[in-house]
């Protein structure tokens, strides 16, 4: 069994007594920590690796709860649209890749994250349904090759939406099916599946009730998008024809609980907060799209105060342009802050914790998120000797507010050192680049959107 020991780093252990260990040492055998301490105890048997992080922050692995990795060929292209108008200008080119296509952006969003500092995400994704393949599986191979720790969250759709992302639900409770017994705990429980629908008005209340079903029966979480704008409870009332908020109606259909996960919630009233609350759902913040798009502040704080388990996420890369966890904890404090005219409204302490350990019960990974013996070893290490990081007075608001996604130097997942020094090794990163290329073109114009040249050279102009 493969022996790491990462040393001499300052560590944030991010555990129930938020220790932080100058001069630490964390050691990891196989998938699992199992010693977290200084330099000067024991050593214990030897190791197989050693990494200095002399003159490094050492911390848990950030949890990106909520992305779209799927349309990862859309960035850039309509970020100064609205949220639905942007749908409808991304989904062409999404409904144009093949398992080729989707493998090849899976991948490249797997690869962001990772150098992001991400060890955990959930992959969103909706595609097309096809009768002789399942394009989840693409997805999934992605995150098993990368190394990256990942749920992909099937998303359906049933009405009201392109026919092309259409299912019964009798399609979705097979499809489900087949891909929970596929994939669902695999490689050691690595790699997850959950479900829900994409957006609150692509299915009735029947539909929510056999989405909730089907996930019971495959013992699997709902992820679904929340109350993400006064548009969106607009539109669900004009749907559902009464007048009923999303959390009122999830409420009523029993889609809420402690394996719910509701993502985005900027138009919540208080009794909806209590419903969240009461339910043990999990509530995951995604700031940086909700700037973009201006969809509105959520409350973070009356989430917080009422006690509802919280997370982050970048959302995807063709909503918000990156997948730099960072970004999302400095964008949540400035928006929590703004929301409640109140500058403790969300401390750097908190919106780390959201990014790591309260980030991982949020997903339903409680045995990641933090440093402590018998977790799983999730771990990354940020380069503190920097200009933007100096002076080095308090780690936790440095990395919140100051840091940046480059900093990142090292990535253990599950034991596996899976990036070093920047340079992630389990994807050769050149070729994967020049196929993104290749292959977004080729999508693109399947789609009839027409890109702009390659700007760099050495980048093929040509799909």
């Amino acid at each position: 069994m493969t022996r790491i020991a990462i040393e001499h780093g300052l560590m944030l252990t991010m555990d129930p007594a938020d220790r932080i260990i100058e001069d630490s040492r964390v050691v990891i055998e196989g998938r699992d920590i199992v010693a977290v301490g200084t330099c000067s105890d024991d050593p214990g048997p030897p190791c197989d690796l050693v990494i200095d992080a002399t003159g490094r922050i050492v911390l848990p692995g950030l949890v990106n709860s909520h992305t779209h990795l799927c349309m990862a060929f859309g960035r850039t292209i309509g970020p100064e649209r609205r949220l639905l108008d942007w749908l409808d200008l991304i989904m062409p080119m999404m409904a144009a890749m093949d398992a080729e296509a989707l493998y090849v952006a899976e991948l490249l969003g797997c690869v962001e994250n990772i150098k992001n500092g991400n060890t955990s995400l959930v992959e969103n994704i909706f595609m097309p349904p096809q009768a002789t393949a399942d394009p989840e599986d693409s997805a999934f191979r992605a995150l098993r090759d990368s190394g990256i720790r990942g749920t992909v969250a099937r998303a359906t759709e049933a009405r009201s939406f392109d026919p092309r992302f259409c299912e019964t639900t009798a399609e979705q409770a097979e499809r489900v099916g087949r891909l929970a017994a596929r994939w669902h705990g695999g490689e050691d429980g690595r790699l997850r599946l959950s479900i829900g629908p994409l957006l609150p008005w692509v299915v009735d209340e029947t539909g929510f009730r056999e989405t909730r079903r089907i996930a019971r029966d495959n013992g699997l979480a709902l992820h679904m998008h929340v109350a993400e704008s006064p548009e969106f409870n607009n539109m669900i009332a004009r749907h559902f024809g009464r007048a009923i908020r999303q959390v009122e109606l999830l409420d009523e259909v029993g889609c809420l609980g402690p394996d719910v996960q509701a993502i985005a919630c900027s138009d919540v009233s208080p009794r909806e907060i209590e419903l969240l609350a009461q339910s043990g759902t999990a509530v995951l913040f995604d700031p940086p799209t909700r700037l973009f798009w201006g969809t509105g502040f959520p409350p973070i704080r009356d989430f917080l105060t009422a006690g509802i388990t919280c997370g982050l996420a970048t959302n995807g890369a063709a909503a918000n342009c990156g997948q730099d966890l960072f970004e999302s904890m400095k964008y949540a404090c400035a928006t929590a802050k703004t929301a409640a005219n109140d500058p403790r409204a969300l401390t750097a302490a908190r919106a780390l914790r959201m990014a790591t350990v309260e980030g991982a019960r949020a997903i339903g990974l409680p045995e990641t998120g933090s440093i402590e013996v018998g977790k799983r070893a999730d771990l990354i290490t940020v380069e503190a000797r920097q200009p933007h990081l100096a002076p080095l007075f308090d780690p936790e608001k440095a990395l919140v507010y100051s840091a940046r996604g480059a900093d990142v130097r090292d990535a253990v997942i599950d034991g596996r050192v899976v990036m070093r020094d920047r340079k992630v090794l389990t994807v050769d990163e050149t070729a994967l680049l020049a196929e993104v290329d290749r292959v977004a073109r080729r999508c693109a114009a399947s789609a009839g959107i027409t890109l702009p040249e390659a700007r760099l050279m050495g980048m093929s102009n040509h799909a």
